[in-house]
């Protein structure tokens, strides 16, 4: 069984238990901070990957670490992955989780580079045209990336739309070159 078949089983029964409880809205919230906890915390992405930390140990890490701070669903969730010694491919199960929530949702996750800040006008300008090319609702990251100098560069899905001056820059160099 392949991996990515692992991690969307796994997602995919999370997403079914919290439709079954109704509670799809308080696990999207608990993804958050698990997946939040496992960006800030190389501690603990250390403990999930060690092969060396026996399962007690982890389950006990899992316990104090979220007990309180997730639901009871979310906590049993993360303590059976250590049981099945998957604990090592939650952030991929979480990122699964994630994309087969949005799917159900018809919400598209788009990133945006972009130089300058951008205003809120302009924002919601901007979404508003990626829904209209999507077919359905968006929900944006924006990043500063100053490199860029001008315009952005907006990725939907794999597909990558540059329209940066240094990509303009590059573009133009090309064709006077050839």
């Amino acid at each position: 069984m392949s991996q990515t078949t692992v991690f969307r089983r796994y997602a995919q029964a999370l997403l079914s238990e919290a439709a079954d409880t109704d509670r799809a809205d308080v696990i999207d919230a608990d993804v958050a901070v698990l997946r939040e906890a496992l960006v800030q915390s190389r501690e603990l992405r250390w403990v999930f990957e060690s092969p060396i930390i026996s399962r007690d140990r982890k389950r006990a890490v899992v316990r104090s670490v979220f007990d309180g701070k997730v639901s009871g669903l979310m906590l049993r969730f993360a303590l059976l992955l250590v049981d099945k010694k998957r604990e090592p491919l939650m952030d991929d199960i979480l990122d699964a989780y994630h994309t087969l929530r949005n799917a159900q949702l018809g919400i598209t996750d788009i990133e945006v580079r972009t130089p300058f800040e951008l205003s809120a006008d302009d924002e919601k300008t901007l979404s508003e045209a990626l829904q209209k090319k999507t077919g359905g609702r968006v929900r944006l990251d924006i990043q500063l990336s100053p490199e860029l100098i001008g315009g952005m560069v907006i990725r939907i899905g794999d597909q990558v739309h540059d329209g940066s001056a240094v990509n303009q820059l590059a573009t133009l160099r090309e064709r006077l070159t050839a």
